[in-house]
């Protein structure tokens, strides 16, 4: 079992079902949140790879306006609909069973855009690449990715901390924090990253 770690819904209990669907861990979430503040408040929010949606479940505690499930798995997609609907925040929210890649394909051509992209890709699939296919993987995600993202908005991206993650051009790196095996990258648009002189507490700037 896990739980919301803060927001409206803290303390909400989220079903994680047996073998290789896990849900971002609290502590990872809390940090995460910390960094976006009131970023998140009225955000539209995409959670790629979304497995239990426990981030995108935390995303709606916390004032986010709607979330995009996405989940190859039909046992992730099913628990993630089970967890909206006993939480009650199904109406926020729309869960697609469907490759990320092809998502990302087909939101570009119907001009979907977000404000956050949570980007998650499952550690044993990454670890089972040779590393010219994850970097072409985690490049051909991410690229896509920044392609549904609105003018001033952010990707994250939580990866091994072992392997290197390709930047996609038009981006830039503002925060960079490691928990454990796990490295989660914040980026957002070059030309809306805030002044050097809150390099220790970046923020989007939404001004």
């Amino acid at each position: 079992m896990a739980y919301i770690a803060a927001g409206r819904l803290k303390h909400a209990k989220l079903l994680v079902p047996h073998g290789d669907v896990r849900p971002t861990q609290r502590i990872l979430r809390l940090s995460i949140f910390d960094f976006l503040a009131d970023f998140v408040t009225n955000a539209n929010v995409l959670d790629l790879f979304a497995g239990t949606g426990a981030f995108g479940i935390e995303a709606i505690s916390r004032g986010a306006n709607k979330v995009i499930f996405v989940d190859i798995s039909s046992k992730a997609t099913e628990i993630i609909k089970m967890n909206l609907i006993a939480i009650g925040i199904r109406d926020r929210c729309v869960v697609y069973q469907e490759d990320a890649i092809d998502f990302l394909v087909k939101s570009i051509r119907k001009n979907r855009t977000f404000d956050i992209v949570f980007v998650d890709p499952p550690f044993t699939k990454l670890r089972a690449m040779r590393p010219d296919e994850y970097t072409d993987f985690m490049l051909e995600i991410t690229d896509r990715a920044k392609r549904l993202l609105k003018p001033q908005s952010i990707i994250i991206v939580k990866y091994p901390k072992k392997m290197s993650l390709p930047l996609p051009t038009g981006l830039t790196l503002v925060e960079q924090r490691d928990y454990g095996l796990n490295r989660v990258a914040f980026w957002a648009q070059t030309e809306y990253i805030i002044q050097e002189d809150t390099a220790h507490d970046p923020r989007i700037n939404t001004a």
